[in-house]
């Protein structure tokens, strides 16, 4: 998973001290546009979401929410072919 968040430039995982996520990663996409990678448990979720500024991550719930992905796998190229078409959306 590592590695992943490199390549794609999200965060380190981190608690959500806002309570709406579990433990979250983020990846920016444009202006208040967010990739959230959510573990909770063993399973990962994938949400684009919007946030009013990049320090509201993880302590506010977002503005707006589509889950992308339930059950995220890392060797799914489909599920990779996701993030990656959201983050070249910039």
């Amino acid at each position: 998973m590592e590695q992943f968040l490199d390549y794609y430039n999200f965060s380190d995982f981190s608690k959500d001290l806002s309570s709406f996520f579990d433990t979250i990663a983020y990846a920016w996409i444009k202006d208040d546009l967010y990739l959230v990678l959510e573990k909770k448990e063993e399973l990962y979720n994938v949400h684009f979401t919007s946030y009013d500024s990049k320090e509201d991550i993880g302590k506010q719930k977002p503005n707006g929410l589509n889950t992308l992905i339930e059950d995220f796998k890392l060797d799914d190229n489909d599920h990779r072919k996701v993030v990656q078409q959201y983050l070249d959306y910039n």
